[in-house]
């Protein structure tokens, strides 16, 4: 082949390579426009579904202190003494503090909502005695009864939560619980909070072996309210739903 044929030759092939190359670039162009649109749409669902879910608040009060005492009669209403000790073993299963806090919710949306109330999560029945919140309906404009994120532990575990803080240790013994509060559409939302609570209310004596005693104040630091974990305004998580029948969630920003 002459010099002339290869010249041709050649330009040929860069004008096929030049013309796949254009191929695929209007592909990923078009790719790229697609997944604006889509990603445009998706957003567009969101702020509609967003103006359309139910207005509902979750507000924790600051758990009571000083701790309180189990009673066999119901609801726990009277806290461990100031200065109260415990001499292990001896009172290490037999004597109990329970942790609580008071949950509020608020409907202030003009639609009925379904809240419902898993794990840690109780209500005061007519007798005192607490019973699983379950599942409660607010009206429009509507205040919840009073709901406990509550549970009780002996010294011992709780002397287990001193130990496995001192350690860096997640601490074993919490109080913990789930909100869900949905509307009663196919595409509509679901709003949850995780609630958990926990500490280390009760410390050893260093002058005396075998000793705990409810937390001291500190000088610096306050009331033994220190010592707990907890939150007052807990995380929102909201689900979106395409279809709850169908069980399509729409896909959380970042997600394929």
């Amino acid at each position: 082949m002459d010099d002339s044929g290869t010249l041709w030759t050649a330009i040929g092939s860069i004008g096929t390579a030049l013309a796949l190359i254009g191929v695929v670039w209007q592909a990923m162009l078009t790719r790229q426009a697609l997944e604006v649109s889509r990603l445009t749409a998706i957003d567009a669902i969101r702020t509609r579904l967003d103006s359309e879910a139910p207005k509902v608040t979750l507000r924790l009060e600051t758990p009571v202190w000083p701790p309180l005492a189990w009673t066999p009669m119901g609801m726990p209403v009277a806290p461990w003494p100031n200065g109260q000790e415990w001499s292990f073993p001896r009172d290490r299963d037999h004597h109990r503090i329970v942790f609580q806090q008071v949950l509020e919710l608020k409907n202030l949306s003009d639609q009925r909502v379904q809240v419902r109330c898993v794990g840690d999560l109780v209500v005061a029945d007519d007798d005192r005695r607490p019973r699983a919140a379950g599942v409660i309906v607010l009206e429009p404009g509507e205040n919840s009864e009073k709901v406990y994120l509550q549970r009780d532990f002996t010294i011992g575990e709780l002397a287990e939560n001193c130990t496995a803080e001192q350690a860096g240790h997640e601490l074993p013994h919490r109080v913990s619980g789930t909100v869900t509060v949905e509307d009663d559409r196919d595409n509509g939302n679901t709003d949850r909070w995780d609630l958990l609570l926990t500490g280390c209310p009760v410390h050893s004596d260093p002058e005396r072996d075998g000793v705990w005693r409810v937390a001291p104040h500190h000088l610096t630091e306050g009331s033994g309210l220190r010592t707990l974990q907890y939150e007052l305004v807990p995380a929102r998580q909201r689900t979106h739903w395409l279809s709850r029948a169908q069980n399509r969630k729409l896909p959380e920003p970042g997600q394929p």
